[in-house]
């Protein structure tokens, strides 16, 4: 019997969470499988194992998944919502042809694969990693220099803004023509 002082000091009984390394490893090896109705087992197909796969290791770092066909199509608020922007944002990244898409039925309404976002999504990643890493290794080449000496905060905010604004009257300029 568990008292009340018992849950005091050791809390709720919890229900042992998946071990998703564990389960991962043992579907490397063939170990896991299918039940069917009857009890008998079946290997796990390739495709289902790539897929457990990457989803076992999302949820090991506390991730949530979910499971769509890539074939599957969205609005453009929803896939902007997937992106994370603006939905005049994301429609921009269709009229400047970064994204494809198909027009629905009415001809009024644009439909975009998951897939493609997908694409996008990955493709915009690594270039934000290759951004990174080459800010990094300027960083420490900057800093290796001996005659080197860091700028007053207010020069480097000015610099970014004026970089801003170029960048931005480029992209009107790309836009016009």
């Amino acid at each position: 019997m568990t008292t009340k002082d018992d849950l005091e000091t050791k809390g709720p009984r919890r229900k042992p969470s998946l071990d998703y390394s564990l389960l991962s490893e043992a579907l490397k090896e063939g170990k896991l499988f299918l039940l069917g109705p009857e009890n008998e087992k079946y290997d796990i197909p390739s495709p289902l194992a790539k897929i457990l796969q990457e989803a076992m290791a999302e949820l090991y770092r506390g991730k949530t998944v979910e499971v769509v066909t890539s074939n599957l199509q969205v609005t453009t608020q929803d896939a902007a919502d997937y992106l994370g922007m603006s939905r005049p944002t994301f429609v921009q990244l269709l009229n400047d042809g970064k994204l494809p898409y198909t027009q629905a039925g009415d001809g009024k309404h644009r439909r975009i694969r998951i897939s493609d976002l997908v694409d996008y999504q990955q493709q915009e990643k690594l270039k934000r990693d290759a951004a990174f890493t080459e800010f990094l290794r300027l960083g420490q080449e900057m800093q290796a220099d001996p005659n080197y000496v860091e700028p007053p905060m207010d020069e480097i905010i000015r610099i970014i803004k004026e970089i801003r604004k170029e960048n931005a009257g480029r992209e009107r300029a790309k836009g016009n023509s």
